[in-house]
């Protein structure tokens, strides 16, 4: 890693720790608000092999570290958190990393608009973009990720920058104009990574950068006052750095949501897509359908969340890959000061056609996370953590791993929302 790269980590985490002391002054509307972990983990089988003999344990403290800054007006709010992710692990320095993210999500109103956008930056370990967590934190209903492949056995780091806006135009009490853009880019350290074959042979899987641009456009009609059927255009450009296939994908897309109230909200969607990628043979076209249904239920005390769907997403194998995906989380309070949280997603990415010169490596994926929850104190809770991770290519041996964590995490009220009753659960889950 690079020395500038270590300052500004240094500098990012300095900045929630100087959030800690209660130093930070308000100016106008700025509020600040740090959120520190610090723990120990253990992990069983760290980057997933599939063999015994390159199966690694780990164990050490880790922190995670973050600041955010909000400017609240009645028509607007910014959000900036930048945040670092650290791990020590005394028997495997090789694995041990520092790992930096900047989140920025912003929100402008009008009378008639409602003008949205959220920026993402990462550097950080392949480990963690590749095994993503089964809770799904920060991510929306119907939201798909960025489709990930490899089980790593060589040190290689990712950066990844996304820009996705969004913007709302009321045409009529009823009828609404929605645009929408997801702009990605992403690059590694090293151009490959390795995966352990059946014979306990590497074999290379490639991990490409690449740069994705998505769009749509739609109207939007206002079936009921809590409803809205939208009807869009959708299309999309992939674009590897090195290798891989050039991609145009094109289509129409049907989504209803509907929000019950405060409590409830669920979505359907169904699309009709067109994918037409470059190859050294000549362009392949496919068709196919994509979509998702989905539900979140928000109580008092108890959070559910139920999502499935099928979505094309960019790869580091240098191509667009179909991702089927099932996600559930629950949250409950037990007693005023005790919760837990179960979370669970399976997910499998193959090739968006049988063509051999569009031949993708199929990865099947499944996490499963369960915790309790403990708030010592109106700022301080405790927690603990098991994970259980699963990775199957076909042709090879599964891959399990088990892990642990506990940890004390420090996280201040904002002075824009109520005192707590300590009988809900977590709010950044």
């Amino acid at each position: 890693m690079s020395s500038s790269c270590r300052k500004l980590y240094f500098a990012l985490g300095a900045g929630a720790l100087l959030g800690l002391t209660g130093v930070g002054a308000h100016a106008d509307n700025w509020e600040f608000l740090p959120r520190i972990e610090g723990g120990g983990l253990f992990n069983d089988n760290y980057r997933l092999a599939d063999t015994p003999a390159d199966q690694l344990q780990v164990y050490g403290p880790y922190i995670d570290a973050q600041l955010s800054a909000n400017l609240l007006s009645p028509t607007s709010k910014l959000d900036i958190v930048p945040r670092v992710h650290a791990t020590l692990f005394p028997t495997d320095h090789a694995d041990q990393s520092t790992d930096g993210y900047l989140d920025i999500d912003g929100e402008h109103k009008t009378l008639r608009s409602d003008f949205t956008g959220v920026a993402e930056y990462a550097n950080e370990t392949v480990i963690y973009s590749v095994l993503l967590p089964a809770t799904f934190p920060g991510v929306a209903l119907g939201q798909p990720e960025t489709g990930q492949t490899g089980r790593i056995s060589v040190s290689n780091r990712r950066q990844l920058a996304r820009v996705r806006p969004k913007y709302q135009y009321d045409l009529t009490q009823r009828t609404h104009l929605q645009l929408n853009a997801d702009l990605e880019h992403e690059s590694f350290t090293q151009g490959s990574a390795q995966v352990s074959s059946k014979r306990g042979a590497a074999a290379a899987v490639p991990q490409v950068g690449y740069t994705s641009y998505m769009g749509g456009a739609g109207i939007g009609f206002d079936v009921s006052p809590r409803s809205v059927f939208t009807v869009s255009g959708i299309g999309s450009r992939f674009v590897p750095q090195t290798g891989g296939n050039d991609t145009n994908n094109y289509g129409v897309q049907l989504e209803w949501d509907l929000r019950r109230s405060q409590i409830a909200q669920f979505y359907a969607r169904l699309a009709a897509e067109r994918t037409e990628a470059q190859t050294a043979v000549g362009t392949v076209s496919t068709n196919g359908i994509t979509g998702g249904v989905g539900v979140d239920l928000r109580y008092q005390i108890t959070e559910i969340t139920i999502d499935a769907l099928r979505a094309l997403t960019p790869s580091a194998e240098g191509a667009v890959v179909e991702d089927d995906e099932v996600r559930f989380r629950i949250l409950h309070a037990f007693e005023p000061r005790v919760s837990g949280f179960l979370g669970a997603r399976g997910m499998r990415l193959h090739g968006t056609s049988g063509q051999t010169a569009l031949t993708v490596q199929t990865q099947n994926y499944a996490a499963v996370e369960a915790g309790l929850d403990y708030q010592i104190t109106q700022n301080y809770r405790l927690e603990g953590a098991y994970d259980f991770n699963w990775l199957q290519f076909p042709g090879t041996p599964t891959a399990t791993s088990n892990a642990v964590r506990l940890a004390i995490i420090y996280q201040p009220l904002s002075r824009y929302e109520p005192l707590p009753q300590l009988n809900g659960i977590p709010k950044e889950r």
